[in-house]
C-alpha cells in the first residue's frame, strides 16, 4: 500500500522536532509510532542553550548549506516551546531562516513571533466542524481562522490530513482555505505510520481512492517533490505523501538526538542511543 522513495536529494531543511506534551491528541500522530521511546521525554520548558548537541546540530546544518529551520511537533506543537521567540532571535542571528508548523491553538497569544519568522507559519487545519475536528485532534476548540490568518504574513501554508472523519468535508474546507490571499499554496497529506499501518490503513485507502477520482475531474499541471500538484478555488493544491516525495531534510529532537535522514521514526531510532 505504501513505499518509502530512497531517492532522495540534498536536504533543502531541517526540523527542530520538540518533545513534550501537545495541546492537542490527533489519532494520527507519527509521534504515537514512537510512543516508548518518547514516553516522558519533555523539552518544552527548557532553553535551547541547555538542549544537548543543538549546537552540533547547526553546525551540521550549516556545513551542508541548509538554511531553512522549521519548530515542529513530534509529541508537542510547535508554538509550545516556552522559549520560542528568544530562540528564533538566536537562530536568525546566525542566519537561519526559522518557520514553525503548528496547529495554531496557540497562534493568536505567539503572534508577534510568528510574525517575526523569515520562514513562515504552517498551520494544520483539518475541519471547520467542531465534532469532526474532536473526532481528529481531540478537541472542539478551533483557532479563529479569520484572525489568525490574515495576520500570519505572506508565507502560509496550509496542511489538510485527509482521511475517514473530514473526507466528505474537502472541498468546502479547500473552499474557504482559498479565500485567504496569503496562503501560498494548500498541502493535502497522507497519514503516515512506520508502525501503526493496521490501524491507520482504513485512512489511507480513503485517500488513494479519493484522489483517483479527484485527478480525473482536476489534471495535475506539475510535480512538487514528486508531490501532484493541482488548481482547485484557483489556489495550489498539492497532494503529499510524506514517504513517498523526493523532499529531504535534516531532524533535531529535544532530548539530543540528530537525524540526518528525512525518514522520521526509521531516524530516531537509529540515532537515539548515540544521544544517551
Amino acid at each position: 500500500m505504501i513505499q518509502k522513495n530512497r531517492d532522495r536529494g540534498i536536504p533543502t531543511f531541517a526540523n527542530i522536532n520538540l518533545l513534550g506534551e501537545c495541546n492537542a491528541a490527533c489519532y494520527f500522530c507519527i509521534g504515537k509510532d514512537l510512543a516508548i521511546e518518547l514516553k516522558g521525554k519533555n523539552q518544552l520548558d527548557t532553553h535551547f542553550s541547555r538542549w544537548k548537541n543543538f549546537i552540533e546540530f547547526l553546525d551540521m546544518c550549516k556545513k551542508k548549506g541548509v538554511e531553512n529551520l522549521y519548530f515542529t511537533g513530534q509529541t508537542a506543537d510547535g508554538l509550545q516551546y516556552k522559549y520560542l521567540g528568544r530562540a528564533v532571535t538566536f537562530l536568525q542571528g546566525l542566519g537561519f531562516k526559522v518557520g514553525v508548523r503548528t496547529n495554531g491553538f496557540l497562534a493568536e497569544e505567539k503572534m508577534p513571533i510568528i510574525q517575526g519568522m523569515q520562514g513562515g507559519v504552517g498551520y494544520s487545519i483539518h475541519s471547520l466542524s467542531p465534532e469532526t475536528n474532536f473526532k481528529i485532534m481531540g478537541s472542539y476548540i478551533q483557532p479563529d481562522w479569520d484572525t489568525v490568518i490574515p495576520q500570519s504574513g505572506k508565507n502560509v501554508r496550509i496542511s489538510i490530513v485527509l482521511g475517514k472523519y473530514n473526507i466528505g468535508e474537502f472541498f468546502d474546507l479547500v473552499e474557504y482555505i482559498s479565500k485567504f490571499n496569503n496562503v501560498r499554496y494548500i498541502q493535502v497529506r497522507r497519514i503516515s505510520t512506520d508502525t501503526r499501518l493496521d490501524e491507520l490503513s482504513e485512512d489511507i485507502k480513503i485517500y488513494e481512492e479519493f484522489y483517483e477520482e479527484f485527478q480525473q475531474a482536476y489534471p495535475k499541471y506539475g510535480d512538487f517533490y514528486l508531490a501532484q500538484q493541482h488548481r482547485l478555488f484557483d489556489k495550489e493544491v498539492n497532494f503529499w505523501r510524506t514517504i513517498e516525495t523526493s523532499a529531504n531534510s535534516l531532524n533535531y529532537f529535544t532530548d539530543g538526538t540528530i537525524s540526518d535522514e528525512y525518514f522520521i521514526v526509521e531516524g530516531y531510532l537509529k540515532n537515539m542511543e548515540k544521544s544517551l
